[in-house]
């Protein structure tokens, strides 16, 4: 069951709305980024990936099948994304990037963006941040929208170079930000900015205010796995799609003033942090804090939350992934793969030293995708799935595989060069 739609939350349009058009600062000339510079030259290999990722289906399956089985390491890693950046495949994303727009089958948003800083060595930043407004006409939402943009949060350059990024909702409708077709249309936004860009992809973050901010309650624990850390203010959670269990590997802070009983958000966050808690002590992990001023409605003094977001780094590679699911839309949760989600399936994946321990409900078979950084590729794996056998996996990495999940997820640190499938079945 979903929330009441939520009232809108107007801005005053301050003085300095002229920034709004959102214009981007030419890339400065700046030296490639660690990770491209460590990719030593190897013309023949750099040949094969490039048509494993041309889009031709000859030279793709002719390149598929030389990849099958070939070593990775590092460095191949590294060269691998390199050419998978470049490939003219991603066409038709860049027209969208350049025009400052993402889309999807069914969702299509603008969006307006700047840089802050210097660029760090590793790639900028994103910060993606989400307006007001909600169940209201278009020229409201419009407004909220560029004051996010304009005015909404104070710049912080000292914590480090990044892309700040109002987007705009979709739509004018209540739960713009925080329908099920929401996470593939922002996933979308940032690859375009990890490819086009040089936007780290272990420094994006999310947040939001109000209708925004409720958008940050869902996308955050739907996706946790791309981002640093979120932060929702002037909101709340949002019955049967924030699984908040989904967070104890990403960073979570929210703000509701005591005031702001509207819709119950005051009642729902103090709930919801009643389960932070009970999370805490079953799962470990949940680093973040709530905060409820005294005295304080809808408008809360949060416009300074940026420079804490700004500290954290994305863990890619836990060893402990709670997912729940709340549709049939998403397939990953960091290595994790579930080929048929459903809403409602749970999933609990353990790592300890080899041995993987599997919970799973609403589920007949998973893949998962491992990496040195997760179990020692020389052992067999073993995973024990509870109600049944179990099953010894003998890791044979490849960098076809490595490339299907660069296609698949469009980021170096998410994909991995081994991947096996686990049957649930008892």
């Amino acid at each position: 069951m979903r929330i009441q739609p939520v009232k809108r939350l107007v801005f005053g349009i301050a003085a300095g709305l002229g920034l709004w058009a959102g214009q981007p600062a030419p890339l400065p000339a700046q030296s490639l980024s660690p990770q491209t510079k460590a990719v030593q030259p190897d013309a023949k290999l750099e040949a094969l990936l490039a048509d494993r990722f041309s889009g031709d289906a000859a030279r793709q399956e002719q390149a598929k099948r030389a990849l099958t089985g070939r070593p990775v390491d590092a460095r191949i890693r590294a060269l691998a994304w390199k050419v998978y950046k470049a490939s003219p495949a991603h066409a038709a994303l860049k027209d969208q990037w350049k025009k400052k727009t993402v889309a999807t089958a069914d969702r299509t948003s603008p969006y307006l963006w700047r840089y802050v800083g210097t660029k760090p060595a590793n790639g900028w930043g994103l910060v993606i941040a989400m307006h007001g407004g909600g169940g209201a006409p278009k020229e409201i939402n419009d407004n909220e929208w560029r004051y996010m943009f304009s005015t909404y949060y104070k710049e912080h350059p000292e914590s480090g170079g990044y892309v700040y990024l109002a987007l705009r909702a979709p739509n004018d409708t209540w739960n713009g930000f925080y329908d099920d077709s929401i996470c593939p249309l922002v996933e979308t936004l940032i690859k375009q900015f990890v490819l086009f860009a040089d936007v780290n992809p272990d420094k994006v973050f999310t947040m939001g205010a109000s209708h925004g901010g409720y958008g940050a309650f869902v996308i955050g624990p739907k996706i946790p796995d791309r981002f640093a850390a979120v932060h929702a203010a002037a909101s709340a959670p949002s019955d049967g799609e924030t699984m908040g269990e989904n967070l104890r590997n990403t960073r979570f802070t929210f703000i509701v003033g005591e005031k702001d009983t509207a819709y119950g958000r005051a009642d729902r966050c103090h709930k919801f942090e009643e389960l932070v808690e009970k999370w805490r002590t079953q799962y470990g992990g949940f680093s973040g804090k709530f905060e409820c001023p005294v005295g304080v409605g809808h408008l809360v003094p949060d416009h300074d939350e940026l420079a804490e977001l700004l500290k954290n780094t994305r863990d890619t590679r836990p060893d402990f992934v709670v997912w729940t699911q709340s549709d049939n839309v998403l397939k990953r949760c960091y290595w994790v793969e579930a080929p048929e989600p459903v809403n409602g399936g749970h999933i609990e994946a353990k790592i300890v030293k080899n041995t993987i321990t599997l919970k799973a409900q609403k589920q007949t078979k998973l893949t998962l995708w491992l990496d040195d950084k997760l179990v020692d590729m020389k052992k067999p794996v073993t995973v024990e799935v509870e109600g049944g056998k179990p099953q010894v996996f003998h890791l044979k990495p490849s960098l076809e595989t490595y490339c299907q999940g660069l296609e698949a997820t469009a980021d170096p640190h998410l994909t991995a060069p081994t991947r096996i499938e686990v049957s649930l079945a008892p």
